[in-house]
Order: C-alpha cells, then sequence, then structure tokens
C-alpha cells in the first residue's frame, strides 16, 4: 500500500458526465473513519475509478485511467465503478492491481464496500452486475472540500430505449431523490456555495417514481421559494421535458441563463431510428420558446454524427437546424457502437472518415457560434463564480457558462462577483470585478 500510518487515502477520478462527477464528490463526502481523501500529488492506497460508456472512446478512456491511476499511485488497489458494460467490465478486471468491479447502481455501496475489501474480504462479484430498483442515493457533496460549483445528484437511471444507448443497461430504471431530502440537500450544500448543479441521468424524468408523484418544476419551485441557493444549474434536459411553465415565473430568477438539450439530429428520419421522441420541429419550437422566455440564455446541443442509415442530406438538415437557431454552441460526437444496444449492427453505417467529416463541419459551427456567443457579452457585467483565485489571475463560471478571467481584487475560490466582461480571448471571456453580488444569502433552513 502506498501509505502504511493512518487513516487510508482514497482518490477519485471522475470520467465522463456531471452524474459521475456527483459520484465522485459523494463518496469521498461519505468515507468512514478509516479512510480519508487523497491530496492533490499524495500516493494513494485505493483509487476509485468512475468509469464512462457512453462511447467507444469513453470506454478506452476509462481503460487508460485505470492503467495510469495504476503508474501514478504505486502499491495502491483500484476500484472501477460507474458504467461498464459486461462485455468490457471483464477486459477491465484483468487490468493490473483492479481489486473490483462496482457497477454504477450499487455505487451507495461503495464506501463500506472499501471497508470490506480493506478488510481482506473477497470482491462480490454481484457488485459489478447490480442493477438498483430503490433510490439508493449517497451523501450529498460536502461542498466545503469539494468543487466550487458542487453537482448534485438527484435523479439516477433512465427507462428510456435509445437505440444507440448502453447507459439504461448500465445504470437500471429511472428513480429520483425523494422530495423532501433533495430539498434538504440542495439547501445543505447551497448554504457553503453560491451554485448548485442539479444533475440526473434523465434530469426531467424527476419526482415520476416518486409516492406521491412529483416532478423537476415542483423541486425547482421549491427551491426557489425556499431560497435554498443562489442560483440553481441545470445539467442537460430533454427537450420535450424543459419545465417550460417555470421559465415564466419568479422561480426562473433562481436559473442560471444556461440549458443544455440532447438534439443528436436534425433529420427526423434520424431521430425516428434513434428512437428518440420527439422530431426537429419539436425541438426547434422549444428553443425558440426557451429564448423567448429568458433572453440572453445559453442555449447548448448534443449532436450526433455518423449513425447507422445517416445520408448527406440528413447531415445537412442538421446543419441547417443547427443553423436556424439561437443556439450558443453543440456537444458533436460520432456514433459508437455499444455492445447489447439496437443500432450496435444495425447497416448501413456511414464510412468513419465521412462521419468524422461531418462531425468537424458541426464543430467548426459551434466554434463560430461560441465565440460569438462570448463577443456579445463584452459590456455586460456577469455573475461569476470563482473556481480558481491565484495571486494575479482568477477565474470562474458565469450564470451564462461563459468562462470568465480577470485580476481576483481579492475574491476566494467560490466566491460569487460581479465581473465587467472587457474582452474575449480564445473561449473565454476577460474582465475586471465591480464587486461581489448584492443580497443576502440563502437562508438555507426555508425549505
Amino acid at each position: 500500500m502506498a501509505a502504511s500510518h493512518g487513516p487510508r487515502r482514497v482518490a477519485v477520478v471522475a470520467l465522463g458526465c456531471r452524474v459521475n462527477r456527483s459520484d465522485a464528490e459523494s463518496l469521498l463526502a461519505a468515507l468512514g473513519p478509516g479512510f480519508a481523501p487523497a491530496a492533490q500529488g499524495e500516493p494513494a492506497d485505493w483509487v476509485v475509478v468512475n468509469a464512462c460508456t457512453v462511447t467507444s472512446d469513453a470506454a478506452s478512456a476509462t481503460r487508460k485511467a485505470v492503467r495510469r491511476a495504476g503508474a501514478e499511485h504505486p502499491g495502491a488497489r483500484i476500484v472501477v465503478a460507474g458504467c461498464h458494460e459486461s462485455a468490457e467490465g471483464e477486459v477491465l478486471r484483468r487490468l493490473p492491481r483492479v481489486a473490483a468491479m462496482v457497477g454504477a447502481p450499487a455505487h451507495a455501496a461503495l464506501p463500506g464496500f472499501l471497508e470490506r475489501l480493506a478488510a481482506g474480504e473477497a470482491a462480490p462479484a454481484a457488485l459489478s452486475r447490480a442493477r438498483a430498483s430503490a433510490p439508493g442515493f449517497t451523501a450529498a457533496p460536502d461542498a466545503r472540500r469539494g468543487a466550487a460549483r458542487p453537482v448534485l445528484k438527484v435523479q439516477d437511471g433512465c427507462d428510456h430505449g435509445c437505440a444507440y444507448c448502453a447507459v439504461p443497461a448500465a445504470r437500471g430504471p429511472s428513480r429520483s431523490l425523494p422530495f423532501l431530502e433533495a430539498l434538504r440537500r440542495i439547501a445543505g450544500v447551497g448554504a457553503e456555495r453560491p451554485e448548485v448543479v442539479l444533475s440526473g441521468v434523465h434530469l426531467g424524468a424527476y419526482g415520476r417514481d416518486l409516492s406521491p408523484p412529483s416532478s423537476l418544476a415542483a423541486l425547482l419551485r421549491a427551491a426557489a421559494g425556499g431560497r435554498a441557493v443562489r442560483r440553481l444549474r441545470l445539467s442537460s434536459v430533454e427537450p420535450l421535458e424543459v419545465p417550460l411553465e417555470v421559465l415564466r415565473e419568479e422561480a426562473a430568477e433562481l436559473l442560471c441563463r444556461h440549458l443544455h438539450l440532447p438534439l443528436q439530429s436534425g433529420s427526423d428520419g434520424v431521430l425516428s431510428a434513434m428512437g428518440r421522441p420527439y422530431r426537429a420541429r419539436a425541438f426547434a419550437a422549444v428553443v425558440e420558446e426557451v429564448a423567448r422566455s429568458l433572453p440572453g440564455l445559453c442555449l447548448g446541443a448534443d449532436v450526433m454524427t455518423g449513425f447507422p442509415g445517416e445520408s448527406e442530406e440528413d447531415h445537412r438538415r442538421t446543419l441547417a437546424l443547427v443553423g436556424s437557431l439561437p443556439l450558443s454552441y453543440l456537444h458533436v460526437f460520432p456514433f459508437s457502437p455499444r455492445p447489447g444496444t439496437r443500432a450496435a449492427l444495425s447497416p448501413d453505417r456511414p464510412p468513419g472518415p465521412v462521419a468524422s467529416r461531418r462531425a468537424g463541419e458541426l464543430r467548426a459551427f459551434s466554434q463560430e457560434r461560441w465565440q460569438g456567443f462570448l463577443r456579445a457579452q463584452v459590456g455586460r457585467v456577469l455573475e461569476v463564480v470563482v473556481e480558481r483565485a491565484g495571486p494575479e489571475l482568477a477565474s470562474g463560471t458565469s450564470s451564462e457558462f461563459a468562462r470568465v478571467r480577470f485580476p481576483p481584487a481579492g475574491a476566494s475560490r467560490g466566491d460569487l462577483v460581479r465581473v465587467r466582461v472587457e474582452g474575449v480571448g480564445a473561449g473565454h471571456c476577460t474582465g475586471s470585478v465591480e464587486g461581489p453580488r448584492p443580497g443576502p444569502p440563502p437562508s438555507g433552513g426555508r425549505t
């Protein structure tokens, strides 16, 4: 082991989505007394790699992360958690120093599982194949020790059957954090940090499985009414599940001026083949309604290229759709066949170079839109959460999701400051501090 005295040191590597980040922060917050988070650069006794299975590139990144963890933490034992398929899991299990595999739905059991492994018990094989049927959420992230903009998971799993996606098989069915518990955790993290990122594998499905049923809209209204946090950022929300009614209400003041919606394709034929529950016109209608409700909003979208059967005309339809909408950026990725999904063996997959060329065209469009969005911020005063603060330069994220760099002027990590934007760099804004955000912090106790 890397350390022979004191608590065993645990390092966590989170790959992929915000849900994995939330799981990683929750694990560190829930460690038992015999364990402690490893400091930056400190050798660890245990390394937990939170895997991602969205694409074949993500699976490759997981393998590389496991090998890198072994090199950076000599003597450490490695546990692979998060999303991984059974076939990929067998590959990972054979890598040097991998002590165990833990399926994503069993993530809540990880702290106790580490204690059992450390005591010499054998790893239960069932944990790597676990499928949760009940909530199973770990403790909320410890904001004082965690990120400046903590991620709080309130929903996990997915009941959709998109033809290309392996995540439902890896994470199990949709399940929600109980309503009052979700509010309590939002308030707990909000008492320590000005922004909470609300996340879920299928965030728009929040509350449907609860008794009585609830919704994401109800959770947002309650958080706003209880002044649980200064601002709340939503992670990706399905287009038809955006709580449009909340955007027209006073509760919208709580929300960051940023939404991310999965589009995947601008072709109705491709959307149908993917198993997506909307068509291009419906997506456009949601984007236009959101833009009307919240002027100046930063809108992002996921787009996939190279799906089986995608023609050049389908690609042109996607380019035309995104070009007609007030989108600020795209997250573009080529189709990656995942074992066990309907699309994995589908015929007529565009050749790799064709998919890469289409992805490149969409990424070039995204880069142009993003730089235009940043230029539009010049002259505005943005509210920025400070994520890094050095002696000469600080940086953070604005409500609009813009990365902003500025002289710190006394600002510390975790502060919410007002920054006047004076210029634009490559992918970021520059400016100077005008002062802290006015008004009292959230009460944290009225939920």
